[in-house]
């Protein structure tokens, strides 16, 4: 079979048709076959776990690239509907954290553990953080274990809203752990200052609010189905920010820094 037309691409990939059901998504060839099959693994797990998610096919090689077929999901991703229909703002943040806590009921084995993972992407950091590593990582430890499974990149983009039913997609980054430190992580995407608000770029001056507004539905919607308290999932956010730094993500770094420097503080504090 010859691959169709492109319809999307990223940071590590392009996605093409694949027949009229599927779709491959082809890396570029930097990236390596253990990483392609590291990516299809654990997408088949969290599949075959139960959780509203692309069925993965097969691994295929095309003109020297590595490719995953997967199953295609017909609809149009979350931030284009928030574009779309910028008015439903509020119901599109509350459906993404009805999916989050949806996601968060299946657990599977087989996945990387929260802690395991995070403290490897904070080390990959350690240069920027210095000796503020070893705090966070002992601070991390700390923390209570959970057997969820966890997105660990879940944000308007990484959803698709197909038949009214969102799907969550591109699960190269999940793990199983405790559901607050995912939680904790799309709160600080929300708010990050690089968020793609463009759906309201005819209210300017409102955009600040708008995020505030994106993350409190979002908070008080996942809070009220968990019934967990705001405090159990800011006490995530070192960890998660930390780890985050390594996405080096252009103006969002002073801010990791100086919300890392305020846990640190407050951690001494105490």
């Amino acid at each position: 079979m010859k691959k169709g037309a492109l319809i999307g691409h990223g940071m590590t990939a392009e996605v093409f048709e694949w027949g009229k059901d599927r779709v491959l998504k082809l890396f570029f060839g930097k990236y390596d076959d253990e990483r392609v099959l590291y990516e299809a693994k654990i997408a088949s797990l969290v599949h075959d776990a139960g959780v509203p998610s692309p069925e993965v096919f097969e691994i295929i090689d095309l003109s020297g690239r590595k490719g995953i077929i997967f199953q295609r999901i017909f609809g149009r991703s979350l931030s284009i509907k928030i574009q779309e229909e910028p008015w439903k703002l509020e119901y599109y943040t509350q459906m993404l954290a009805k999916l989050q806590f949806t996601i968060h009921q299946y657990t599977s084995d087989g996945l990387p553990s929260q802690k395991d993972r995070l403290s490897l992407i904070i080390g990959k950091s350690a240069k920027i953080l210095g000796e503020k590593e070893k705090i966070i990582v002992d601070y991390l430890e700390s923390l209570p274990d959970g057997d969820s499974i966890c997105h660990g990149d879940l944000h308007f983009n990484n959803v698709m809203v197909s038949d009214d039913k969102l799907i969550a997609v591109d699960w190269n980054s999940s793990y199983r752990g405790n559901p607050l430190g995912d939680v904790a992580r799309t709160c600080l995407m929300i708010s990050s200052p690089k968020i793609q608000m463009t759906s309201l770029n005819f209210m300017t001056n409102l955009t600040e609010y708008t995020k505030w507004l994106s993350q409190w539905s979002y908070l008080n919607e996942y809070m009220a189905l968990s019934k967990v308290k705001y405090d159990n999932i800011d006490d995530w956010i070192l960890p998660i920010a930390a780890g985050k730094l390594k996405d080096k993500v252009n103006g969002d770094q002073k801010r990791l820094m100086d919300i890392i420097d305020e846990r640190i503080e407050l951690l001494h504090g105490n």
